[in-house]
């Protein structure tokens, strides 16, 4: 099965988006996750994909590798709500696509910050992964956000790139997501873009990843964030991806 798979952590940031096809065909995995796949009418090969693998980086790792045993798209889009960095100048319901994530967890630990890298390639040839950072591919990723931008054309969103950051630990307060971002100087934040870049890079699969701010990282009262615009966002992008 070859076609464009879309990657995302849960369901309801894609029920915008998934509700639109009711022909899906829909395939549970032994890892947790699962699939749903739009067959072409004329061909009877699949058009593209949705994994839905769970959240986290170890759902995400064990739900992408399952998949990838089986199947080998041409591309992936790793996507969902993401926490907006204030600081990198964006706001909720904007888009931004991905240069470089880093788990922020990974290295050797100091008195600093920040920690160092560790003394081994978590991916055999690639010493960024050292400090947990994995580039993106860079000419998809141009391609498909300049697509993004099209499609939210006549929205009030704004649409960058830059650095994400992968967390296990959602980040609380605005002063630990200042000192993320003098660290590190990420747009957003989410719990499985590393993973899913980690996964695709040992299966050779060139990878993007697309987000909308459902909130401002640091913010924990649910009341300021914004789900439905979000996933109206990623219902665009999907949609966008798909076309």
């Amino acid at each position: 099965m070859g076609g464009r798979l879309i990657l995302c952590a849960t369901a309801f940031e894609m029920a915008p988006f998934l509700a639109q096809f009711p022909s899906l065909v829909k395939q549970t995995w032994k890892s947790g996750s699962t699939s749903y796949a739009l067959p072409d009418s004329e061909t009877g090969k699949t058009a593209w994909s949705c994994l839905i693998t769970g959240p986290g980086v170890f759902n995400t790792a064990t739900g992408l590798a399952a998949y990838l045993e089986h199947h080998t798209p041409e591309l992936i889009m790793d996507t969902g709500f993401a926490g907006a960095y204030a600081m990198a100048g964006i706001d909720i319901g904007d888009v931004a696509a991905a240069v470089r994530e880093r788990y922020i967890h990974t290295g050797v630990g100091n008195a600093s910050t920040t920690l160092s890298p560790l003394p081994f390639d978590l991916i055999p040839g690639d010493e960024d992964t050292r400090s947990g950072v994995y580039r993106l591919t860079p000419e998809p990723t141009d391609v498909w956000l300049n697509r993004c931008g099209d499609a939210l054309s006549g929205e009030n969103c704004r649409i960058v790139k830059g650095d994400f950051l992968t967390v296990s630990a959602i980040t609380r307060g605005d002063e630990a997501a200042g000192k993320l971002h003098q660290a590190f100087s990420p747009v957003m934040e989410a719990m499985e873009g590393a993973a899913a870049v980690h996964t695709a890079g040992c299966y050779n699969i060139p990878v993007i990843e697309i987000r909308a701010a459902s909130n401002l990282a640091g913010e924990r009262d649910k009341a300021k964030w914004d789900f439905d615009l979000a996933a109206r966002r990623v219902q665009n992008i999907c949609n966008r991806f798909i076309g």
